[in-house]
């Protein structure tokens, strides 16, 4: 089966300091994406999002990459891992996400579960830039 993977890319016109703790303090993702809580900042901690839906903390390279599994629906137990990649760019931070891991969803509900998200992380880095610009994450 084809791995099924969401890139998207956006340039912010912000330190990457500012960037890095807009994504990855509950406080901070809170005002962009959604309520989530972990104890730790660790690899391997738990993850509780808002609506219930369980993950982890998958990936952290301080200022460079943060990554966590997530339970793509309540419905179902599959998770999927979202990366968020920074890069110092003349205008900014460059960040891309990826979201990866649809493939392990029935294939029934594989492409709405997609197509759903990839309309979502238009819209949530929307937010997140509107969010770091009003100096939310100062």
């Amino acid at each position: 089966m084809e791995a099924v993977v969401i890139t998207q890319s956006i340039v912010i016109q912000a330190e990457r300091s500012r960037v890095w703790r807009a994504i990855t303090m509950p406080e901070h993702i809170a005002k962009w994406f959604q309520p989530i809580h972990f104890e730790r900042f660790a690899i391997g901690e738990a993850v509780t999002f808002d609506r219930g839906a369980k993950g982890s903390i998958a990936i952290i390279e301080p200022m460079e990459r943060f990554g966590f599994h997530g339970q793509i629906a309540l419905s179902h137990p599959a998770q999927t891992l979202v990366i968020f990649t920074l890069k110092t760019v003349p205008e900014g931070t460059r960040l891309t996400v990826t979201e990866q891991g649809f493939e392990a969803l029935p294939e029934e509900v594989r492409e709405s579960y997609f197509k759903g998200n990839m309309q979502g992380w238009e819209k949530v880095l929307s937010n997140l830039t509107v969010s770091i610009l009003a100096g939310h994450h100062d």
